[in-house]
């Protein structure tokens, strides 16, 4: 025997070899006694006598156990092996190697069978060959049962081992493999007894025929040599743009953040509530930081201001309007925090609030780009140092495959990566919803794609309206509001009578439909006709519901900001009412006159126009006639009547007298001092009796006699182009106009302007 039977089996257990128990069975021992003794007849020789021989079979003492090959002490439970595989991900395969060992004299076939008391299940436990050792399969075929041989005792080596490993294939059913979840097995090896009830005559392998031995001859159960295996429990913070102590990018590289330098910014973001004073603009100064790396279709320049709020795991940014359709892009810096104690490798995805992908985005493996076909929101993720875009990658320690685009964070570290949404920009008139991104986070070391932890990024877009006022939330530009003014009037307020003051009110409507807060400023002008040419430009005011003036964006009436007002701040969802009032001024030319105003949204930049206001100015004013007589030496203008002015040599008291026989001159001037033409205008006047009608004719501004283009009538006559004759008495009358058309009916008078007749009779 080569070694004493304790101190082998000791050390097989030590070292992974089996104890052989003694001499083969079937071996046969030979054995023939003899005695020696004196030859009587021969003095000094020894003779020798030999009995006869008896013979002895070896009979079976069978023996066997399984152990770990790496020498480490038996263990009976999964909760107290010393074996143990932690942070195992979904569809790994655990190895471990085991020693089968024949400690007896006999060829053993020892069955193999996996014990998973405790253990999870889902698992599939597999046995394989592994002849010399390695770790590594001898071909791809399970076994369920090994022949070990017994050892030689004629040889150094052990023949009694057969070497195996057990091989442990995690699930990948996220019902049966969560953090929780513990597996494990053990190899539980048993023989079959084949040896009869005289073994001299049917040996078998030395256990009775038909029993069921276990390792060591023990009961069932109690000689066991478990692995446990404990599953990779993520540890995930997906959070919004925050100073990570150990930034690092998508490939897990150390990295200075480009969107925190400085680290902390301040931004100006559109939250004021009430208005301040001589700031037009409705914002608060906040902790935040500027879109890092913006794209050319950034509505906002500079970038947009994004406000992260890292407690309510969300970030929001105030875009500004822009003057085009084309979609808007906003980036979002986002983080990504692993405290799991081992590298992990992160796939990013837009998720429902369950943490699953969300199914509106589909998702272009080649592009990293995700589109929601019915909103048009699209999503990529990108690099926060280079801004490439973020593909999906493989980890080959993973069993699990990559699907969205992915991120390695070492332990302890934080990935910054980017979000960058691009959504439609139809117009910035109409509602307009947030548009809210919620992001996941999913290891790909555990089971299914459901997100271990989601930060929400959520961009306000600016719209608004700017028309005429209606009863509903909303302005409206048709149909055209006319306000009919009379521009000799007075000036009133808000409150404005129609038709008979010279104050034009419009009530309007200014709509925040967009998502933040904003104030307006409105502006807007009239240009007017005047009586006597030219123009003038009236600017429009704005009045508050109340009737008190809205504040003026200057108060330096020389400043182009005079003519400038400020709305209180609206609302996201409600409208502001103001009053646009034009005040008409005296002289104003008949006629209608359309106003232009305009809106631009303070924050968001929104330009809005209406144009659509009318304004119509109504007839107002008179006729002044003024009649002189000759009389000379006197001066021009020093006896005017009804604010026409005396020609010279003509006044309108203390004329001349005059002798039988001698022509006495009038001057007859009529002035148009109505804001509109005149038709149908003609100059008349009656023979005074004890004269003779002498003569009538028109004159221009410069006194000459118009010649031409002149018609005439006396009393209820027809007009003509001859001059009454001379000699008419008292009391025809005689009547003078212009006919420039030749149509034998009096021109129309323009505004501001006058016609003069001299009118000339003899005293009888």
């Amino acid at each position: 025997m080569k070694k004493s039977h304790l101190l082998v089996l000791m050390a097989a257990l030590a070292a992974g070899t089996a104890a052989a128990e003694g001499t083969v069975a079937g071996t046969t021992i030979e054995n023939t006694a003899s005695a020696s003794f004196q030859d009587p007849a021969n003095a000094g020789t020894t003779l020798t006598s030999n009995s006869n021989t008896v013979s002895t079979t070896v009979l079976p003492l069978p023996g066997f156990d399984i152990v770990y090959t790496d020498g480490t002490a038996d263990s009976n439970t999964i909760s107290t092996t010393p074996i143990l595989t932690t942070g195992a991900v979904p569809g790994q395969k655990i190895t471990t190697g085991y020693s089968v060992l024949n400690n007896g004299n006999v060829t053993l076939t020892v069955n193999l069978a996996a014990d998973v008391t405790g253990a999870a299940s889902g698992q599939t436990v597999q046995y394989f060959l592994d002849a010399n050792g390695d770790g590594v399969a001898d071909s791809t075929t399970p076994i369920t049962s090994v022949i070990v041989p017994v050892d030689d005792p004629s040889t150094l080596a052990d023949e009694g081992i057969v070497k195996i490993i057990q091989v442990i294939t995690l699930p990948t059913d996220p019902a049966l493999i969560t953090p929780s979840s513990i597996f494990g097995a053990s190899p539980e090896g048993t023989v079959t007894g084949t040896a009869g009830a005289d073994p001299l005559v049917t040996p078998g392998n030395g256990y009775a025929s038909g029993t069921t031995v276990y390792e060591d001859g023990k009961a069932v159960n109690t000689d066991l040599q478990f692995v446990r295996i404990t599953v990779f429990a993520p540890a995930l913070d997906n959070n919004p743009n925050t100073n990570p102590g150990t930034p690092v990018d998508s490939a897990g590289n150390p990295i200075t953040d480009p969107a925190l330098v400085p680290p902390s910014q301040t931004v100006q973001i559109p939250t004021e509530t009430t208005g301040k004073t001589g700031d037009a603009t409705p914002v608060v100064p906040t902790t935040g930081y500027i879109t890092p790396g913006a794209p050319a279709s950034d509505p906002t320049p500079g970038g947009t201001p994004i406000v992260p709020n890292v407690a309510g795991d969300i970030q929001i940014a105030y875009p500004k309007a822009d003057a085009n359709t084309n979609p808007d892009t906003v980036v979002f810096s986002n983080n990504l925090t692993n405290t799991s104690g081992a590298t992990d490798k992160v796939q990013l995805f837009p998720a429902l609030a369950d943490g699953t992908p969300d199914p509106a985005y589909t998702y272009d493996p080649a592009t990293g780009t995700f589109t929601n076909a019915t909103t048009g929101v699209v999503i990529r993720f990108l690099d926060p140092v280079t801004g490439a875009v973020i593909l999906a990658s493989t980890d080959p320690n993973n069993p699990t495959a990559a699907v969205y685009p992915t991120v390695t964070v070492p332990t302890g570290s934080t990935v910054v990566y980017r979000t960058e949404v691009t959504y439609p920009d139809p117009n910035d008139s109409a509602v307009i919803a947030p548009v809210t991104v919620l992001i996941g986070a999913d290891s790909l070391k555990d089971a299914a794609i459901v997100s271990d932890s989601t930060t929400t990024n959520t961009i306000l877009p600016p719209s608004a309206q700017f028309g005429d006022a209606t009863g509903t939330l909303g302005a409206v530009s048709t149909p055209n509001p006319i306000q009919t003014v009379n521009p000799g009037g007075t000036q009133s307020g808000v409150a404005s009578p129609d038709l008979t003051d010279a104050t034009a009110v419009f009530p309007m409507d200014v709509v925040n439909n967009g998502q933040y807060n904003d104030s307006y400023t409105l502006s807007g002008s009239v240009t007017l006709n005047l009586v006597g040419g030219g123009t003038v430009t009236v600017p429009v005011l704005y009045y508050a519901p109340d009737g008190s003036l809205l504040p003026r964006l200057s108060t330096d009436p020389a400043s182009p900001d005079y003519t400038k007002f400020i709305t209180p701040v609206i609302a996201p969802g409600t409208e502001y009412k103001p009053y646009a009032v034009v005040q008409v001024p005296a002289g104003t030319l008949t006629g209608d006159y359309t106003v232009t105003q305009n809106a631009v949204g303070n924050y968001s930049t929104i330009p809005m126009t209406d144009a659509n206001n009318v304004i119509r100015v109504a007839p107002d004013g008179n006729v002044a006639v003024a009649k002189f007589v000759a009389k000379s030496g006197v001066t021009a203008a020093s006896n005017p009547v009804n604010g026409i002015n005396n020609p010279a040599n003509f006044t309108a008291t203390g004329a001349t007298g005059a002798k039988p026989g001698d022509d006495i001159t009038y001057r007859i001037t009529a002035k148009n001092n109505y804001n509109t033409t005149i038709s149908n205008f003609f100059l008349s006047d009656t023979v005074p009796a004890n004269t003779l009608f002498k003569s009538i004719q028109l004159l221009d501004t410069s006194g000459t006699v118009i010649s031409t283009n002149v018609i005439y009538k006396v009393g209820s006559g027809a007009w003509g182009t001859t001059a009454p004759a001379a000699g008419l008495a008292n009391p025809s009358v005689i009547y003078i106009a212009l006919d420039a058309n030749n149509d034998l009916i009096p021109d129309a008078l323009a505004p501001a302007t006058t016609l003069t007749a001299e009118f000339v009779v003899t005293v009888k």
